[in-house]
């Protein structure tokens, strides 16, 4: 097995598992707030004074975000680029679902780092394997 067959391979287990959706799988609609976003790719800007910033790719700022976990959920529930993000009703439940996502995605990480070292001996290529799995399921951990 190559390296093209190896990242085809995990792409089909994960589709074929079903992968968890950002909030909806953690969350139910109802617990959620939409905020319109432009459809555009966001990242994080610059932490100001505890909050952090999120701007689109070309530094138009979108958001401010009360703390990093705010900042996180906001960008993960925007990464469908379809034009909204989500925050919980219940800020309190910020930091419990960033949690759950970001232990569901190690651990998706923990099994192809397993199955990596299995089929390639040196390992010397799991970080970019992995990412490029990530890049094609549109994955992102903060």
């Amino acid at each position: 097995m190559n390296e093209k067959l190896f990242v085809e391979k995990w792409i089909g287990k994960i589709q074929s598992a079903g992968i968890k959706h950002f909030p909806n799988y953690f969350l139910d609609d109802t617990q959620l707030v939409i905020i319109p976003i432009p459809i555009k790719t966001l990242v994080m800007g610059q932490e100001f004074f505890g909050s952090f910033e999120i701007i689109t790719t070309d530094g138009a700022s979108v958001y401010q975000a009360a703390n990093y976990d705010e900042a996180k959920f906001f960008l993960y529930s925007s990464r469908e680029r379809n034009g909204k993000a989500y925050l919980p009703k219940d800020k309190s439940l910020i930091k419990t679902t960033v949690n759950s996502y970001n232990k569901y995605l190690d651990d998706l990480l923990e099994q192809i780092k397993k199955d990596y070292k299995s089929n390639f001996s040196d390992g010397k290529n799991l970080f970019a394997v992995s990412n490029e799995i990530f890049q094609k399921l549109n994955l992102i951990r903060y």
